[in-house]
């Protein structure tokens, strides 16, 4: 038993001694936080505002959709009239089940094309800041220009180009991002399936 406290013991110090070397950040990496070039410039606040005129866009589709299914199954019932049939009534309630179906679909695809609305936004930023944090990088001689994120724990400040990227940005301001034109639900006619 000794025996193998002994070998657990020279193994641990073993990989202790050799594993854990103090890790020293690269000078050829710079770090840029997003977020933060994002919300200085005022891009953070145009992407909020054209992801809520877009969701308004979706929300009305949405009843739009809504209103159809609503209207068909009206329809529906005025064709059954006041004394349906066991048959009718059995119709009725599976169009009324296909018709919650469909729009349940409707809502699923409307909340992934906010999703990708919202994803495709925030690649826009970072395309933008792109040649403007290369360019920094460069100007460092730096190889890598990472982003801050959760995953980081430490960095070394002097690394940090975000208030470099913001100055640029600012410069540039005449640029603003280009307009992305709203998503649709493209359900292929959901009231007519």
């Amino acid at each position: 038993m000794l025996k193998h406290i002994t070998s657990f013991f020279f193994i641990f110090s073993l990989l202790a001694l050799t594993g854990c070397e103090n890790f020293t950040p690269s000078q050829s990496t710079v770090v840029i936080d997003i977020n933060a070039v994002a919300n200085a410039t005022g891009q953070a606040a145009i992407i909020k505002k054209q992801i809520e005129i877009a969701n308004k866009d979706l929300s009305s589709q949405l009843e739009t959709i809504s209103n159809k299914l609503n209207e068909q199954l009206t329809n529906e019932k005025e064709k059954v009239g006041k004394k349906p049939t066991k048959n009718d009534t059995q119709n009725m309630q599976q169009l009324t089940i296909q018709a919650n179906q469909k729009m349940q679909q409707a809502k699923q695809l409307a909340s992934q094309k906010s999703q990708q609305y919202q994803a495709a936004l925030i690649q826009q930023l970072r395309k933008s800041v792109i040649p403007i944090a290369e360019k920094i990088a460069l100007e460092r001689n730096a190889d890598i220009v990472s982003i801050i994120d959760n995953s980081m724990i430490w960095f070394n400040p002097d690394i940090d180009i975000t208030d470099e990227v913001i100055a640029e940005v600012r410069a540039q301001r005449s640029n603003q991002m280009e307009d992305t034109t709203t998503p649709k639900i493209d359900t292929q006619d959901q009231t007519s399936k």
